[in-house]
C-alpha cells in the first residue's frame, strides 16, 4: 500500500526526470521500504535510444546513483531519499513553460 512518503518520493522523481527531458514512461522507478533502509530502484531505459540514455544517467548521477547493475539509493529514512531528490532537483534544469 502507498502513502505519502512514497508518493512525495515518486512526484519528485517524476518532476526530476521532467527536467531531464524524460517522460514517466521512459523508465520505471520503485520505492521500498524494509529492515534494511528505504530505496529508490530504477529501471533502466530501453537501450538504443542514446540521448534518453544519456539523459537518464544524468539523472541518476544528480540523485547519487552510479549506474551498474543495480541502479539504486539505498538511506536510512524517506527523509534522507527526499534530501536526495530535493538537491538534485535544485540543481536539475527548469523546465520551460509555454504560456
Amino acid at each position: 500500500m502507498m502513502d505519502n512518503q512514497d508518493v512525495a518520493v515518486l512526484t519528485r522523481v517524476n518532476e526530476l526526470a521532467d527536467r531531464h527531458g524524460l517522460k514517466p514512461y521512459d523508465f520505471v522507478a520503485t520505492f521500498t521500504h524494509g529492515k534494511e533502509g528505504w530505496t529508490l530502484e530504477f529501471e533502466s531505459p530501453a537501450s538504443g535510444n542514446d540521448l534518453r540514455e544519456e539523459r537518464f544517467s544524468k539523472m541518476l548521477a544528480a540523485i547519487g546513483i552510479e549506474e551498474g547493475d543495480r541502479a539504486a539509493l539505498t538511506k536510512r529514512n524517506a527523509a534522507e531519499i527526499i534530501d536526495a531528490l530535493d538537491n538534485a532537483l535544485d540543481l536539475a534544469p527548469q523546465s520551460r513553460r509555454r504560456f
